[in-house]
């Protein structure tokens, strides 16, 4: 495996964690993949769900929940991975 498929393999089902407010408990951390329809092109952002997820949809009209994580560095580097990936 690689190290990208190693860290997915560590990504939690949404239903694992509960909503308390505007944060998650466990504090989760959520990728996400963003689409430009226009160009075609793909990119992804993580941050604390599911306010981050909001931010997005605001931002870019939308997004969707890729992989949800428990530890922010393992939402940073599969991020950074998929990202590399895209180019």
């Amino acid at each position: 495996m690689t190290d990208l498929e190693d860290l997915i393999q560590r990504a939690i089902d949404p239903s694992a964690v509960k909503l308390e407010g505007t944060l998650t408990n466990p504090p989760s951390f959520g990728v996400y993949l963003i689409e430009d329809t226009d160009n075609g092109s793909r990119h992804y952002r993580f941050g604390n769900h599911p306010v981050r997820m909001h931010e997005l949809e605001d931002k870019f009209g939308g997004c969707e929940l890729e992989y949800l994580f428990l530890s922010r560095e393992e939402a940073a580097a599969v991020t950074s991975a998929l990202n590399k990936r895209e180019e």
